[in-house]
């Protein structure tokens, strides 16, 4: 097994590998240290099935089990059973599960099926885009709490910023999947802080009010960092491919609508990172 990191902000690719065998003690060692070095693993050019793909994720901690029972789920233009219902539209950039009081730890997508006009999976490093601000910003929003929000109503959040001061008449936050947390947070395992904002489901910092210029002004700096060019990287799927990172450190985002070609992606979350 070899980890090679991507020429990019973030992930690793790793080979030599065939995950439709047991990995050793010494390999599951190697993936779980690669996990919290570069945050988002490519293994390219599996053939695999479901017990296969559900055997390597558990190596880094137990499967979360959606609404519906199920532990898997497809992010798909078929229609199939257990097809998440994230749309065909754009997705921006977010953490998954942060209207949640306990967020996603992890995401991962195997490309079941897939066409050469499918739109890719684009990562941004939250721990990077930390890093890279000045100290005085870093202490300015060491204490500092974000509000998240999903309205499930809204026939058009996919694609744009979930706010409390843009709910649809009738709608209001107790109609809402919502939770506030930290607007900095330490990961597991290496324990290094990332920016936890994003422009899909952060409504406002709280200390600052829903309505403040000031705080929004202060979450557009944030985002400026997450989304650089030079802090963000694409994948564009091969049939085979199997992605895996880590969704406290790392914000993902559908980098263009879905069409009528195959895009047919089998998905695993993680509850917990544990090792």
């Amino acid at each position: 097994m070899e980890i090679v990191p991507l020429e990019a902000p973030v992930g690793a690719e790793v080979r030599g590998v065939d995950l439709t065998k047991p990995l050793s003690e010494e390999d599951v060692a190697t993936v779980r240290q690669a996990f919290a070095d570069h945050l988002m693993l490519v293994v390219k050019g599996q053939q695999l099935e479901g017990e296969d793909h559900d055997r390597f994720i558990k190596h880094l901690g137990p499967l979360e089990t959606f609404d519906n029972g199920a532990q898997v789920q497809f992010m798909t233009n078929k229609k199939v059973e257990n097809a998440a219902e994230a749309g065909n539209a754009r997705l921006l950039f977010h953490n998954d599960g942060a209207y949640r009081p306990n967020p996603r730890a992890g995401t991962s997508l195997y490309a079941l099926e897939v066409s050469p006009t499918s739109p890719p999976t684009s990562f941004a490093n939250g721990v990077r885009a930390y890093e890279s601000l000045a100290p005085d910003l870093q202490e300015e929003i060491a204490k500092l709490t974000a509000f998240h929000l999903l309205d499930l109503e809204d026939p058009y959040g996919e694609s744009n910023r979930q706010k409390v001061t843009d709910l649809r008449p009738g709608r209001t936050v107790e109609n809402t999947r919502n939770a506030t947390h930290p607007l900095v947070i330490t990961l597991p395992h290496s324990g290094r802080k990332a920016l936890f904002v994003s422009e899909f489901y952060t409504s406002h910092i709280v200390e600052f009010g829903e309505s403040s210029e000031e705080g929004e002004a202060l979450l557009q700096k944030l985002f400026a960092a997450l989304y650089a060019e030079d802090n963000t990287y694409s994948h564009h799927y091969s049939n085979g491919d199997l992605v895996v990172w880590d969704n406290l450190g790392v914000q993902h985002a559908r980098s263009g609508s879905v069409d009528n070609n195959p895009r047919h992606l089998r998905r695993l979350v993680l509850k917990s990172v544990d090792w």
